[in-house]
């Protein structure tokens, strides 16, 4: 299976009895070969335009958005296939499946800051809150949790 941000549709699919075994995840993907952090979002969408990808859809409809995700995974698929040669689908795979480091943190009155330059306190604070996986791993790493 393939999807962006592929712990929501998974989850839902769960939800429905159905749990698929090899899920890959343009998101976390599109994070872990981005290791500047030089793309500020990470949306299908955004991803379309940011990485000029030559898909003719209307964007947030079904049939859309499965394009710029056939053309997104194509990309990441075309990077993966240059790092890591006949292997690049099970590393794909295996990165999906674990925990990715942010390198900039995504929202509040720090968005965009590198991950290291988030003051400590405010780390600690969203430590509290209630966090999707990859910003909780990213936060308990820098707080050395």
């Amino acid at each position: 299976m393939v999807a962006h941000n592929a712990t929501f549709d998974v989850d839902m699919l769960k939800k429905e009895g159905i749990e698929p075994k090899n899920v890959i995840c343009t998101l976390k993907l599109a994070r872990y070969f981005d290791q500047e952090g030089v793309i500020p979002k990470y949306g299908l969408q955004y991803l379309r335009f940011y990485l000029k990808l030559n898909v003719e859809a209307t964007p947030h409809t079904a049939l859309g958005d499965i394009l710029v995700l056939e053309a997104l995974f194509n990309r990441i698929h075309a990077k993966a296939r240059g790092e890591f040669g006949d292997n690049a689908v099970d590393k794909m795979i295996e990165v999906s499946k674990n925990p990715l480091l942010y390198r900039r943190m995504p929202f509040g009155k720090h968005k965009g800051l590198k991950m290291e330059e988030v003051p400590l306190d405010y780390l600690q604070w969203l430590a509290g809150t209630d966090l999707e996986e990859d910003l909780r791993y990213t936060i308990e790493r820098y707080l050395n949790f």
